[in-house]
């Protein structure tokens, strides 16, 4: 009875390798795609860094122009908000909107990297694990090119799997420094175009959205 039981265990093991392996090279197709697109967004904020750091600046002494926010060449989430503010006069619940959908999309951005730093480790593990019942197998019987095609196998899952789970870290950590400036800037430019008194600034840390 054991013997049929852990036959089957294996006969499972078997059929589960190559969804694992497919699920892999996704992500790793998708890890590849997130690194061209962090550094595309790295480089528009540094065509746009100096200008924006100007302006800032000049809002906080009180001498900015405000209306210079209109005519800034800005990327990302600052030009997705620089577009709704000149587009006319806007309600405050409309601007206390536009903020918090932003915030939601950072979030959401986020969270697909964690979803990367948790998964792909977890998917380097399991094809680590699965194709050494194979591999011993293959060692009892002698048949040493089986031991050596799943130890290869199980090898690269490991090596896959971390190199996955350690880029959308670093991407992670990088974007939520980003996007919680951002909000925090684009705060301070919204408490200055807006009629005084008015203000109220988010409460939603991207931290604990992302981690969620």
């Amino acid at each position: 009875m054991t013997d049929r039981l852990v036959e089957l265990l294996f006969l499972v093991t078997g059929v589960l390798l190559p969804p694992v392996l497919v699920g892999l090279v996704l992500m790793t197709a998708a890890t590849l795609w997130m690194l061209g697109g962090l550094a595309r967004e790295a480089l528009d904020r540094r065509r746009s860094q100096a200008a924006w750091k100007t302006l800032l600046a000049d809002l906080k002494s009180g001498c900015g122009d405000v209306d210079a926010f209109s005519r800034l060449p800005l990327f990302g989430y600052p030009a997705r908000f620089q577009t709704w503010s000149c587009a006319g006069d806007r309600p405050d619940a409309g601007a206390r909107k536009c903020l918090d959908d932003l915030e939601i999309d950072m979030a959401r951005r986020l969270s697909w990297l964690s979803f990367g730093t948790r998964v792909g480790p977890m998917l380097g593990l399991v094809g680590t694990l699965l194709p050494l019942g194979p591999a011993l197998r293959g060692l009892a019987s002698d048949d040493l090119a089986s031991l050596a095609e799943n130890l290869e196998i199980a090898f690269t899952s490991t090596v896959f799997g971390l190199l996955i789970g350690g880029l959308a870290y670093g991407a992670g950590v990088l974007r939520r420094n980003w996007y919680d400036q951002d909000i925090s800037d684009l705060e301070f430019v919204f408490s200055a175009v807006r009629p005084e008194g008015e203000s109220q600034s988010l409460d939603v840390p991207l931290q604990e959205a992302a981690d969620a």
